[in-house]
């Protein structure tokens, strides 16, 4: 295949609001090929899962979505009817969401609601959707896959909801499945299963995964590439192994210096954080987003938007980028930096109310 199986460039999203117009995301640029995990990642409220909504169109009436290109396979998704969207979503494109039990309708066993979906884009007799929908419960480790089509989804653990909805996606064969947090309600045991599962299908089947999730360990496991969202932003993406062990924005480091690792963390170790909250995304950025959050932070910084470059030759692998003023090498970084600014936080956070710094 020449181009990617999905597009995406300067993707928008505007939402009136009573207090202003919100911007929850901001000129994001994606691709995703054939084969592929493109990992989406950031804190709660950054944007990924309002990318993923606004490429599929399922966005309210009132937002207000605008792109230079969102393409699937070379052809626009964009001003398409809603007759148009329903040949496309389930079909061409299919999505895990989050809470399969809020997902799957709890009024109709598990068997009418996929049958449902393979005849929507399939001129297939009921028999035969049938039997497909038996043989797809069987592909994602699923017994007595006749009982459970007789199943409410009530009836079935969060684990057997999810793989349901993971054969649900497949039903169809699409081209490209998003996945919104699709092990966030697991426990660690089925979200192993889950990520293996999700890795031998791609593996047999080609289609391309587009993963959001905040969870950097599953990231690790899965991915082949990384983008990190900020502010609505992509302020960091790159080849998964690079952009884990070489993070370039600061942002992408302090994520990642809030997680343990085996053999390096102590027992009773205060991890690392990252101070304050994501900013309310309305109005206009006339700076960096990340500037008071950060502990490299520079006059540069607030002297305008950033803009999403390519890291510096030999700096790193083809294809990482950043949207950052300090030099992509690492030179200007205190490696005591992250210390001094979380403390200083710390003892600002533990002031009596109206006393000075």
């Amino acid at each position: 295949m020449n181009g990617p199986v999905l597009e995406v460039r300067g993707l928008a999203v505007e939402i009136p609001t009573a207090t202003g117009l919100l911007r929850p995301v901001r000129g994001v640029d994606l691709d995703v090929a054939a084969g592929e995990t493109l990992a989406i990642v950031g804190e709660s409220g950054c944007g990924k899962s309002l990318t993923s909504l606004a490429i599929l169109g399922l966005l309210p009436r009132h937002a207000r979505v605008t792109a230079q290109r969102i393409a699937l396979k070379d052809e626009t998704l964009q001003g398409l009817s809603d007759r148009a969207w329903r040949k496309v979503r389930g079909n061409r494109i299919a999505m895990i969401f989050q809470d399969p039990m809020t997902a799957l309708d709890p009024c109709y066993r598990i068997g009418d609601q996929m049958v449902e979906v393979l005849r929507q884009h399939r001129r297939i007799g009921r028999a035969d959707a049938v039997a497909r929908c038996m043989a797809l419960l069987r592909q994602v480790g699923i017994s007595s896959p006749e009982q459970r089509l007789a199943q409410y989804p009530h009836q079935l653990s969060g684990g057997l909801r999810q793989r349901i909805m993971i054969a649900m996606a497949l039903l169809c064969e699409p081209e490209l499945i998003i996945a919104d947090e699709p092990t966030t309600a697991l426990d660690v045991t089925i979200q192993a299963q889950i990520l293996h599962l999700l890795a031998r299908i791609q593996r047999e089947t080609g289609i391309g995964l587009m993963l959001i999730t905040h969870d950097l360990g599953v990231v690790a496991g899965i991915a082949d590439r990384v983008a990190v969202m900020y502010g609505g932003q992509v302020v960091e993406t790159g080849a998964c192994s690079e952009v884990l062990a070489r993070p370039l924005h600061p942002y992408t480091e302090g994520l990642l210096r809030a997680i343990p690792v085996p053999g390096a963390t102590r027992r009773g170790e205060m991890l690392g954080y990252i101070p304050g909250v994501v900013p309310r995304q309305t109005g206009t950025l006339a700076r960096c987003g990340f500037l008071d959050r950060c502990p490299y932070a520079v006059a540069a910084c607030a002297a305008g938007p950033v803009a999403l470059r390519a890291t510096a030759p030999g700096a790193g692998q083809a294809g990482h980028a950043l949207r950052c003023v300090l030099p992509s090498d690492g030179s200007g970084r205190p490696a005591d930096a992250w210390q001094r600014f979380t403390h200083a936080a710390g003892t600002r956070a533990a002031m009596p109310a109206g006393s000075a710094p």
